[in-house]
């Protein structure tokens, strides 16, 4: 990471993409130190986890049925 300007972090994803963060001019007191005042926080997830549940099957409607749903 990057930090040499306060209104601006720059730094490297892990998988190779690059993320800026721009803070524009502020007078209030909650942002008075810029980018020095963020502070890096670990993840609490990693990776993707579980696949969701396949979607049950249904049957194929007839043509003439879906059609029909179409004037509705």
């Amino acid at each position: 990471m990057q930090a040499d300007d306060t209104t601006k972090l720059e730094t490297t994803l892990a998988d190779g993409r690059r993320l800026t963060l721009s803070l524009p001019p502020t007078d209030a007191g909650w942002a008075a130190e810029g980018i020095r005042g963020l502070r890096p926080v670990p993840p609490t997830h990693t990776g993707r986890g579980e696949e969701p549940p396949a979607l049950p099957e249904r049957p194929v409607l007839p043509l003439e049925i879906a059609l029909l749903g179409l004037g509705a």
